[in-house]
């Protein structure tokens, strides 16, 4: 018996179009290099806690390890810190890593990769897990 995808996932996905800068992460360039990576700007497809699905314009191996910085509004609101603020402005980007589970080629030449995110701080799923419900909320709101 095959399971379907969505009863696999532990987290809720959104379909949110962040923007992302991804950089491939290999600790003997990164001492080599010392900085001067280049990164590759990409568009988040969907996103969860667990991972993302990115549209880039540059292949990734499997397995590649990955830094990325994302945009993500206000999302320092949603860390469930005592120090947050209502409104944080504005919002540095998100820093995470990731390993790739899948890139593909899609229309227009460009690359769908999947993510998953890999080290990272529980706040970091937390906040990012609490952006998708509200999301969600916002969405169920505009439909009502």
């Amino acid at each position: 018996m095959q399971q379907n995808v969505s009863e696999r996932r532990v987290y809720a996905r959104i379909q949110q179009g962040f923007t992302v800068k991804l950089q491939e992460l290999d600790l003997y360039q990164e001492l080599r290099l010392a900085g001067r990576k280049k990164e590759t700007a990409a568009m988040i497809v969907n996103l969860s806690a667990s991972g993302a699905l990115v549209s880039t314009g540059q292949f990734f191996k499997e397995k590649t390890i990955l830094k990325l910085e994302v945009d993500m509004p206000e999302w320092q609101k949603h860390t469930g810190s005592f120090f947050r603020h209502a409104v944080v402005l504005p919002s540095p980007p998100m820093l995470l890593t990731a390993e790739v589970v899948r890139s593909q080629r899609s229309n227009g030449g460009n690359h769908s990769v999947a993510v998953r995110f890999v080290g990272v701080d529980r706040m970091y799923t937390r906040t990012i897990n609490n952006m998708v419900k509200e999301f969600e909320r916002r969405k169920a709101l505009k439909k009502s």
